[in-house]
């Protein structure tokens, strides 16, 4: 695991109902982890819900219309979320 951010790579609480309440968190069971954690340790974006490489990989997993980079270019996933236009 590459040291990132200077801080820990867990969130201090375990997943309930496959959700983690601490901001910036994801569900990886049994324990939360920071989302770029979870990002760096995946071999490929199946292995978690929220990883994309592509906004269809958001749209086919049903995550969110858009795949999000992280600022190190070293994690090679993206974070999938859900992003709204205001249609001009």
């Amino acid at each position: 695991l590459k040291k990132t951010e200077g801080c820990l790579p867990i969130c201090g609480e375990t997943c309930f109902k496959t959700k983690c309440y601490t901001k910036g968190c994801s569900c990886s069971y049994p324990i939360c982890k920071k989302n770029h954690i979870i990002a760096i340790e995946a071999k490929t974006v199946d292995e978690h819900r929220l990883l994309c490489e592509s906004y269809e990989d958001c749209f086919k997993k049903g995550t969110g219309n858009y795949c999000a980079s992280f600022p190190d270019s070293n994690i090679h996933f993206g974070w999938c979320f859900h992003a709204e236009s205001e249609g001009y």
